[in-house]
């Protein structure tokens, strides 16, 4: 994935960049949200679709760095910040040393995007009662609550109980803590990750061919991607060595 992407900068040390995959998502959101800015003419509408997909994917970063600085707090250093096809991955240099550490890690980028939605709302709200009227309020209102509605989404999505994601590592960290075994708990919560996976597939094929709108097709690629993910898991958590300390991990 190195090859294809491209070095943004830094934060707190961390390396951000984008893959190249993300480009084909900017565009996409900028043009459907510049088409529903229909109230503005095109070139305010799409500088607008363009700076509020920027906030979008910028909230995806703000979720990634929160797991990070956690990570960070328990002594796991994190090599880079990646935005790519279905969000953002922060890639931790190692795992966790305890099943406490896992949970508060994996529940930092909810919590991060929670925050997010509720100052969006904030906005939002200052900007109704205190705003002028007109196009623009109109326009700023709008992109406001796509900020708000994928920041909430953002939350709850991430906390399915489907590894890896981050519900998927909170269930891994309570089932660790339970058995005290991490090996089993990942194996677990990764099978519990493949159901997840499989219901998206069946779920995306369904309301596709329900509805003949190709757009749900993206639950199905989002679908597969877990379930590589999903599978990826399970095989590593059957090791034949010890797990290494410098091994690196990938948390959504």
């Amino acid at each position: 994935m190195a090859r294809q992407t491209l070095f943004l900068g830094r934060l707190f040390d961390i390396r951000v960049g984008v893959h190249i995959s993300w480009l084909a998502v900017y565009a996409f959101m900028t043009v459907a949200l510049a088409r529903a800015l229909g109230m503005l003419p095109p070139t305010e509408a799409y500088t607008l679709g363009a700076v509020c997909a920027l906030a979008l994917f910028a909230s995806v970063v703000a979720h990634e760095l929160a797991h990070a600085l956690v990570a960070r707090r328990f002594g796991v250093r994190t090599s880079a910040i990646t935005l790519f096809l279905f969000g953002g991955v922060a890639t931790l240099e190692c795992e966790p040393s305890s099943p406490k550490a896992d949970a508060l890690i994996a529940i930092a980028g909810p919590a991060m995007s929670a925050v997010l939605a509720v100052a969006a709302l904030a906005a939002v709200a200052v900007l109704d009662r205190f705003g002028p009227d007109g196009r623009l309020h109109d326009a700023l209102g709008l992109l406001g609550s796509y900020v708000l509605l994928a920041n909430a989404v953002l939350a709850l999505f991430n906390v399915l109980p489907a590894y890896p994601m981050d519900g998927g590592r909170i269930l891994r960290a309570w089932l660790w803590r339970r058995w005290r075994d991490r090996d089993a708990a990942t194996n677990a919560a990764s099978r519990v990750g493949i159901v997840f996976a499989l219901l998206f597939v069946a779920a995306g094929v369904l309301v596709v061919a329900a509805t003949h709108e190709l757009t749900y097709g993206w639950y199905v690629l989002l679908g597969v991607f877990l379930l590589r993910q999903g599978a990826s898991g399970e095989r590593a958590s059957r090791p034949v060595r010890p797990l290494s300390d410098t091994e690196a991990v990938a948390i959504a």
